[in-house]
């Protein structure tokens, strides 16, 4: 029997704090969306600055940033459900700290153990991006530890604050890379600088919590957390490693500026699962806002993908300039429904997280998968294409999202019961 992740001793939101609590989730909700705005900025900017080939690094550098910064999403995710809402004692904030300097430090020592075997995975002309990259996993891990604190403890405003300020100072610093050095290692190093004076900025904004010495089981609540996300963030940003792998760099830089329609299509709906991602631990919340929330993200999704079908071959070139009115033409739809079909897995996914469904963890893996052998068949028989790739992968989200809903409908008829396996409040 699966068991919601609301923390032992607590509830959904209650009827009397409504209103109080969607108003916080909207300031956070506006937060999320201003610095997803600013990474579509600089995402923009490199396109535009960096020749195709050397975008297409840049772009398969950066998806490895959001499959090495899972293990930071497990630490926000546990501190937040280990606090529970509620003020905890300096002990607690203070093991939970550490855990995300254990943590952070472990990422960036397996990201060097993997360096080797990434660089001639993606063909990088050298190991100066790559490197920065490893770095910048340690500023990452601390500041969402920071804002695990701050979520958990429902300082909102706070956790708003921090986010912005990590968001612009690593932006800045990535545009200021690019400008001096015009090269991905320029604009790696530069988010890297930026983002550790973000993560300082963090460990202000949160208390400046201490460091304690021993760490309880914040570590295995992090793991245990981030599991069921690493599979979504893998097969998020597969199609993009996958074009750099088997296709010709400067095919992979036209389908990495392809992907940032992907993107848009992705994250412009996260406002509706920040709101409504803390009612799916409640069984009656989650059958009454899980399916509004979902015929949401379609119904922005489906103009978003008629937008793109309308602007045709006029899209790319509008995004990365005139060096990218490639062979995608008018298939650039393709890529603005696979960003609604992956934003829609999502709130299936945390729907899974919230009632310990196994189910929906395997489901995430089968399709990266799946979508990497169907890509390495048809690049090993010569049949793969742009268009073949943003096709593959948008068959195996949408069969991903309806694997999520006929298990949504069948866990609908089954009673949601607390048990061992839901997360334990601060202290326990």
């Amino acid at each position: 029997m699966a068991e919601p992740l609301t923390p032992a001793g607590t509830s959904s939101v209650a009827p009397g704090t409504s209103g109080r609590f969607l108003a916080s989730a909207a300031v956070v909700s506006v937060a999320f969306l201003g610095v997803n705005a600013l990474s579509y900025v600089f995402t923009v900017a490199a396109a535009r600055g960096l020749a195709p080939a050397a975008y297409g690094e840049l772009a398969a550098l950066l998806s490895l940033l959001l499959v090495g910064s899972v293990p930071a999403t497990g630490v926000q995710t546990a501190a937040a459900l280990l606090l529970g809402g509620r003020p905890a004692a300096p002990g607690t904030l203070a093991r939970l700290h550490a855990t995300a300097w254990v943590v952070g430090l472990a990422v960036c020592a397996a990201g060097l153990l993997a360096a080797a075997p990434v660089r001639a995975a993606l063909h990088l002309p050298g190991a100066a991006g790559l490197l920065w990259l490893v770095a910048m996993l340690l500023p990452h891990t601390l500041v969402q530890g920071y804002q695990g604190l701050l979520q958990g403890s429902g300082r909102y405003r706070r956790l708003a604050v921090v986010t912005v300020g990590f968001g612009v100072a690593k932006v800045a610093g990535g545009l200021a890379g690019l400008l001096l050095g015009s090269t991905p290692a320029a604009a790696l190093a530069g988010m890297t600088l930026g983002a550790s004076v973000g993560a300082l900025a963090g460990w202000v904004g949160a208390g400046r919590p201490g460091l304690a010495g021993r760490l309880g089981g914040a570590p295995a609540a992090s793991a245990r957390a981030a599991g069921a996300l690493l599979g979504f963030v893998v097969l998020m940003n597969l199609d993009v490693l996958l074009a750099r792998h088997h296709l010709p760099a400067a095919a992979s830089g036209e389908y990495a500026v392809a992907a940032i329609v992907t993107k848009v299509a992705f994250w412009l709906p996260q406002g509706v699962g920040v709101v409504l991602l803390p009612r799916l631990a409640d069984a009656a919340g989650r059958q009454r806002a899980l399916p509004w929330a979902l015929a949401a993200v379609a119904g922005l999704g489906a103009v978003l993908t008629l937008g793109a079908a309308v602007l045709g071959g006029a899209a790319l070139p509008l995004i990365g300039g005139a060096a990218y009115a490639g062979t995608l033409g008018s298939a650039v739809w393709v890529f603005a429904a696979l960003g609604t079909l992956l934003a829609l897995a999502q709130l299936l996914l945390f729907s899974g997280i919230a009632t310990a469904d196994r189910l929906a963890t395997v489901a995430v893996w089968t399709a990266a998968a799946a979508e990497a052998a169907v890509v390495a068949a048809l690049a090993a028989s010569g049949r793969l294409s742009l268009v073949a790739l943003a096709g593959t992968a948008m068959l195996v989200a949408g069969a991903l999202v309806v694997t999520g809903v006929v298990r949504l409908r069948r866990a609908r008829r089954v009673p949601v019961q607390a048990g061992p396996g839901a997360v334990p409040a601060a202290g326990a």
